[in-house]
């Protein structure tokens, strides 16, 4: 354990150096991505023949600092809800999807932007959002690790996104 903290610590301080600026806070991180980087360790995350292990170190680092950036910043947004209105966390399942008008031509829309995408990029919108797969299954049934799933998705999503926009009108749009 000695060996792997001697050796490996310059490695985290490095990448820790782009997330975090105050000491403490510094060796806190530290810690968990040591800690974090053994647990991956255990469920043989590492693969040899696809890198150094260095390298994977590294990359588990890094994306364990994102991850960590990212549920900070979540707390930190307010969510606004006018005072007396409760509104639901999901849809209520009891109402038909095709109530109204304006919910069919959204379907529509979004069944035409998702024929635009790619088979992958559909597959992973349909894997999470429709069947509501967890990551780690969607990952598995591809043969990628749950980081790379986590950025196709979003990536799937963000072009899902930009079909959707492309197809209304610019007054829509802008405003």
């Amino acid at each position: 354990m000695r060996l792997y903290l001697e050796r490996y610590r310059p490695l985290f301080l490095h990448c820790i150096g782009h997330f975090e600026q105050e000491p403490a806070a510094r060796d806190d991180l530290f810690s968990e991505l040591t800690w974090h980087a053994l647990e991956r360790l255990s469920q043989d995350a590492f693969d040899p023949s696809r890198g150094s292990f260095g390298t994977w170190l590294y990359r588990v680092a890094w994306c364990r600092c994102v991850d960590l950036k990212r549920q900070a910043n979540a707390r930190r947004r307010v969510r606004l809800v006018p005072q007396g209105d409760d509104l639901p966390e999901k849809a209520d399942p009891s109402r038909p999807l095709t109530e109204s008008l304006a919910e069919a031509e959204l379907g529509a829309a979004v069944r035409r932007a998702m024929a635009d995408l790619s088979g992958e990029e559909r597959a992973l919108l349909v894997l999470r959002f429709v069947e509501h797969r967890p990551l780690l299954d969607i990952a598995t049934e591809l043969g990628i690790t749950v980081e790379q799933a986590k950025y196709r998705l979003k990536r799937s999503s963000s072009a899902l996104r930009r079909e959707l926009l492309a197809r209304l009108p610019r007054s829509e749009v802008a405003g």
